[in-house]
């Protein structure tokens, strides 16, 4: 890899770390123990590589890194160190969609429903309502105790995606708490 720029570098180690999380994914869905722990070491080594190159890697390129070790250390569930990652990220790129709703879910993780709720206020500012968006902002505010507010995101959302299923089904849970369709 030495050859290869550090930007052509970190493109490709993080389609490598996509690919392990989809493999991951099925991995543990298929209750394939070996196979994760496998998976989850080849991770790791990908994340010594980010972690060499952060050390040579400056502005984008450096930013870039910190998102792909934020997507290593939460797919390991260190999502404390996936949190420390993304915000070193923000700070490069502070309206950048996809690091905003990777932190969001690592806040989650650990609990921290008013850090989660400011994140996805931001999210929604720089990248717009969308149904899935909507009902993690309602069910942030479920977390805080904010029910009614939960309700009027939800159908707020429905109104703007009438055709959303999940959607309705989300407002329908809250308005009837414990009865499920």
């Amino acid at each position: 890899m030495a050859d290869k720029s550090i930007k052509d570098q970190l493109l490709e180690l993080s389609e490598k770390v996509v690919d392990l999380s989809e493999e991951m994914e099925t991995a543990e869905s298929a209750n394939k123990d070996r196979t994760y722990a496998s998976l989850a070491k080849e991770l790791r080594m990908i994340g010594d590589e980010v972690l060499a190159i952060q050390e040579l890697a400056k502005n984008d390129d450096l930013a870039y890194s910190q998102f792909i070790m934020g997507s290593i250390c939460a797919l390991l569930g260190y999502w404390s160190q996936a949190e420390e990652e993304y915000r070193k990220a923000l700070k490069h790129w502070p309206d950048h969609i996809g690091i905003l709703n990777e932190l969001f879910d690592a806040l989650v993780q650990q609990k921290k429903y008013q850090d989660a709720k400011e994140i996805i206020e931001l999210s929604i500012k720089y990248g717009g309502e969308t149904p899935i968006i909507m009902q993690n902002y309602a069910a942030i505010m479920v977390h805080l105790h904010q029910l009614d507010q939960a309700k009027i995101i939800m159908m707020n959302c429905i109104a703007k995606f009438p055709d959303d299923l999940e959607s309705k089904q989300f407002l329908h849970q809250l308005e009837h708490p414990g009865i499920t369709e």
